[in-house]
């Protein structure tokens, strides 16, 4: 039996009603449920630069008050949170690619919120209009790939078939090259190979099957181009990463074995920036200062939800 069922994330329906009708509650237990681990993840990527994490996660919840309306589209408030706070840390380091001739594209989410590599150069004859249509469509592919993804990787952890799962993650997760990969894993490169192009056959016959794959038929037609769309799919959506429940057995040391090595694996060797700041966060989320966060970003928040409802 997996750790990871039931299906992350299922509470956050409820969550996103109450919050979009101004519910007080409700956008205290999102404030009070996110906001230590969005604190350790900008503590990570600020490190250096004389930069308050604080101020980061602050402007990820004003940013998601501002953008109540498309919460319904959302399919997992921590991977749209994290989005958020990335834009947010990019805004911050004053890395912002519009000022370079670039136009937003939302590569997995549909959302006004996606990462930086979420960027195209702008074309010369290139209409607002061609751009609603050109994103429209990338929202469509972009859910339907996340659905097929989250089937296959789940699949794979009740199986406990975490040889793949790495090797997949590795691939598409992280970038690494094949035979990095066979390292890392303590496998050959043609098997390597091998469950990547198991892995895309399989995909294809998901999108096949799926409700709107007809939107989405021909993106796994040139590999190197599903490569990169998978993987921009997989790193939005945290598709692997593990639930707070299980990372919290992790860090007590009763996690299962098995499961255990995989965890270490996620963060140590994938290094899943996510993860990591979650560990972190666990460690310190019943200590004053991890209260007084709480207080002070839903103190300086809770104005702009009845605006913004």
């Amino acid at each position: 039996m997996s750790p990871e069922s039931p299906a992350k994330g299922e509470g956050d329906k409820y969550l996103i009603t109450a919050i979009q009708e101004g519910d007080a509650v409700a956008f205290r237990q999102l404030v009070d449920r996110f906001s230590g681990r969005l604190k350790a993840y900008a503590a990570r990527r600020l490190s250096g630069t004389g930069l308050d994490p604080e101020d980061a996660v602050q402007e990820s919840f004003l940013g998601l008050l501002e953008g109540l309306g498309r919460l319904g589209n959302v399919r997992s408030l921590e991977a749209y949170l994290f989005r958020i706070l990335q834009n947010k840390i990019v805004d911050l380091t004053g890395k912002r690619p519009e000022a370079h001739g670039m136009h937003r594209v939302p590569l997995a989410g549909g959302d006004s919120q996606a990462e930086v590599r979420g960027y195209e150069p702008v074309a010369p004859g290139g209409t607002p209009s061609s751009y609603v249509r050109h994103d429209e469509s990338l929202q469509v592919r972009g859910e339907v790939i996340a659905d097929v993804l989250e089937e296959s990787i789940n699949a794979l952890k009740e199986e406990r078939n975490f040889r793949d799962l790495k090797i997949l993650e590795l691939l598409f997760f992280a970038g690494w090259r094949n035979r990095e990969i066979a390292g890392a894993v303590g496998t050959s490169e043609p098997t390597v190979t091998r469950v990547k192009l198991s892995t895309l056959e399989k995909l294809s016959r998901l999108v096949s099957r799926h409700p709107l794959g007809g939107q989405s038929q021909d993106f796994l037609e040139v590999e190197d181009s599903a490569s990169d769309l998978i993987r921009e799919t997989w790193r939005d959506n945290l598709l692997s990463c593990v639930k707070r429940s299980t990372l919290g057995a992790y860090a007590l040391g009763v996690l299962d074995e098995v499961w255990a090595d995989y965890v270490t694996f996620h963060v140590e060797v994938a290094r899943c920036e996510t993860c990591a700041a979650n560990l972190a966060d666990l460690k310190s989320e019943s200590t004053p200062d991890a209260a007084c966060l709480r207080d002070r970003v839903f103190n300086s928040s809770i104005g702009f939800l009845s605006r913004h409802k």
